[in-house]
């Protein structure tokens, strides 16, 4: 009696006879060629990014690139994560407001003190168009926010507030980056993320 089989090519079932060879998952010559095709453009797909990958194993524009993206994404998951067991609502480390636009912002840029690019008491919960973005970072505030400097004080008050702010302003040593040690922190941080996801889900 013949068995039905799933087609991998088309999804419907089929009667597969026992003349069959044991290796055929296909319905008819048409979906044959459709699953040869599928091969050949995952076989191109994974060689293209192992190609891609090696290429830009020793960029290191390409890996800061990939690095900051990997980190900006973890410390917003982790400062939502803050301000979420703590029952509160997220606001803006410098304009104090709720906001659903929002990104890692850093206290000291990462272009006046590149060492603290990837550190997380350099960066905080920020509205990205208006402060990150419009404002480069709203450190010192202006008529209507409080800036970066008070939203710290405020949020962590004055003891720690002060720390956070004495540390990165004598943070200031040179830092060389090797395409070797951002690779390995964008591990960590994406395994972070996924953690983050997680828990979140």
């Amino acid at each position: 009696m013949a068995k039905t089989k799933k087609c991998a090519g088309c999804g419907t079932r089929y009667d597969k006879h026992p003349g069959h060879p044991p290796f055929r998952n296909w319905c008819d010559f048409d979906c044959a060629i459709l699953i040869a095709n599928k091969k050949k453009q995952k076989a191109y797909k994974a060689e293209t990014t192992k190609l891609k990958k090696d290429f830009y194993a020793n960029d290191l524009r390409k890996q800061h690139e990939l690095t900051q993206k990997a980190f900006n994404r973890m410390r917003v998951l982790e400062e939502l994560k803050w301000f979420r067991d703590k029952g509160l609502e997220p606001v803006c480390v410098s304009c104090a407001k709720p906001n659903m636009d929002w990104c890692c912002g850093h206290f000291k840029t990462r272009g006046s003190q590149p060492n603290l690019r990837y550190d997380a008491n350099n960066t905080f919960l920020q509205c990205n168009r208006y402060c990150n973005m419009g404002l480069s970072g709203n450190i010192e505030g202006n008529k209507t926010t409080r800036g970066y400097k008070v939203g710290l004080l405020e949020r962590f008050g004055e003891e720690e507030g002060q720390r956070i702010i004495d540390y990165c302003e004598s943070h200031t040593e040179v830092k060389k980056w090797q395409c070797d040690e951002l690779i390995e922190r964008r591990q960590f941080f994406n395994k972070r993320i996924r953690e983050l996801e997680s828990e979140h889900n």
